[in-house]
């Protein structure tokens, strides 16, 4: 993922799923992603050609000029680019997979803002997943998004990924450490350690001392 708030929202997920295919919906507390909660969307399947926007982040409204609440999702692109989404919104219903989608979206001046979306499976109470749990951002930080309504929007890349094998802050540090822990301790090389130990100085407790002998059969203490 290219943008930090698609990976923030994907990091919630996958941590509230805790190895489930999706969490709940009513697991989602929108408090705990208020950073990214502007752009975050959920999709309701009604049928196959029909994904409803159940709700929109402001962020995401103020971007398009436009209240996407009730809106078809597949409505907003070509024909080819609708299919390809829908097939991908129905691979993460059905096998719990995720879709990253770069797209760009332009305006009637021909003004164009790419953007990075991602689609997050969402379980109902009875473990039925019919829901999309998303967030779509601008990469593009031009001033006059939001100024000026996007005409149309057409995909250029879209990749469904496998969330078991995507990579963690968590999986990262652990493969760190294993590999810290596979590795060899360092070990000394005999010639230097001994031409070390020769050029040195002598530690405190390895000086010359001064040592006090008592003579018991005498009775006089001596220096040695």
């Amino acid at each position: 993922m290219k943008h930090r708030n698609n990976q923030i929202l994907f990091d919630y997920w996958n941590a509230l799923r805790a190895g489930r295919p999706a969490p709940r919906r009513a697991e989602i507390e929108p408090g705990d992603i208020r950073r990214v909660l502007p752009y975050v969307f959920i999709l309701e399947r009604k049928d196959r050609d029909t994904w409803r926007f159940r709700l929109a982040g402001t962020g995401l409204c103020s971007t398009y000029g436009m209240e996407f609440r009730g809106h078809n999702m597949l409505s907003m692109w070509s024909d080819d680019c609708a299919e390809n989404l829908k097939a991908a919104l129905e691979d993460v219903t059905v096998n719990a997979t995720i879709s990253v989608v770069e797209y760009t979206a332009a305006t009637n001046d021909e003004r164009e803002a790419t953007f990075e979306m991602i689609l997050l499976p969402l379980a109902h109470e009875d473990g039925s997943m019919s829901r999309v749990l998303g967030a779509a951002v601008p990469i593009d930080r031009f001033p006059w998004i939001g100024e000026r309504m996007f005409a149309r929007q057409w995909i250029d890349r879209l990749r469904r990924l496998d969330p078991e094998r995507m990579r963690t802050p968590q999986h990262d540090a652990e493969a760190v450490a294993q590999r810290i822990l596979s590795e060899k301790p360092p070990f000394a090389v005999a010639s230097i350690a001994s031409h070390a130990s020769r050029s040195r100085a002598p530690l405190r407790s390895e000086r010359s001392y001064l040592r006090l002998v008592k003579v018991p059969a005498q009775g006089k203490e001596e220096l040695g």
